[in-house]
């Protein structure tokens, strides 16, 4: 899993020019039937538009979701956490994580205490992935109904260590079906974000830097 240990800094992102495609949003359900949707607690929440908000994605995104999910084994689904995230809402989770890393780490400089919170929440001025409708928050449910074992449990951004999608402080199975998660989310087109497993994007800033591309076609709504 070494090609997932590189992460593209916020200073070349920003870089990166945005030429929105014009794509719709739509409830990714009606693209991919089968996927398990619920939204974790802090979205819930925040309401009821937000919960909705969080179960949409440009129509890209949600086609290529289809893909995906057609290439798991018989009897899984994919489980979407989160999807679409307004700037505003964006802004709080940013700003909730910035002030846990301070409270943790008072001696840290402003600079390092940004490097750090944008590990794990895209800052406004990059447009936030989630906030372009191409960013999606997923893992795998199998036969049994339960999510597959990924070593942490989703948007758990307190040990890069092991949240780092190319971990090797998991267990076996856990890498096992991570490795699973690799393959059919890159087969349908997505990029991953080295430090969360759960993250895959797809027409944003970081995917046209991962692959190379002249622009992104999403900028945020």
């Amino acid at each position: 899993m070494s090609k997932f240990i590189k992460i593209i800094p916020d200073s070349e992102l920003v870089k990166v020019p945005i030429r929105d495609n014009g794509e719709q949003m739509v409830r990714i359900k009606d693209y991919v039937p089968g996927i398990v949707f619920r939204a974790p607690k802090y979205i819930k929440e925040s309401g009821k538009k937000f919960v909705e908000q969080a179960s949409m994605a440009r129509i890209g995104v949600a086609e290529r979701l289809k893909i995906a999910q057609g290439l798991l084994p018989q009897g899984h689904k994919l489980f979407l956490r989160s999807a679409y995230r307004s700037l505003a809402a964006q802004q709080k989770t940013y700003q909730a994580t910035f002030d846990k890393i301070r409270r943790n780490n008072p001696g840290w400089s402003l600079d390092k205490l940004k490097e750090e919170a944008s590990k794990f929440v895209a800052p406004l001025d990059i447009v936030p992935p989630h906030s372009t409708g191409g960013a999606v928050d997923i893992s795998i449910i199998g036969p049994d109904g339960r999510q597959l074992e990924m070593g942490t449990k989703m948007g758990q951004a307190t040990d890069i260590a092991k949240t780092r999608t190319d971990s090797d402080e998991i267990s076996a199975t856990a890498r096992k079906n991570r490795k699973l998660l690799i393959e059919i989310m890159s087969s349908a087109g997505f990029v991953n974000y080295p430090t969360e497993w759960w993250h895959w994007s797809y027409g944003d800033r970081y995917w046209a830097a991962e692959l190379k591309k002249k622009y992104s076609i999403y900028d945020g709504l």
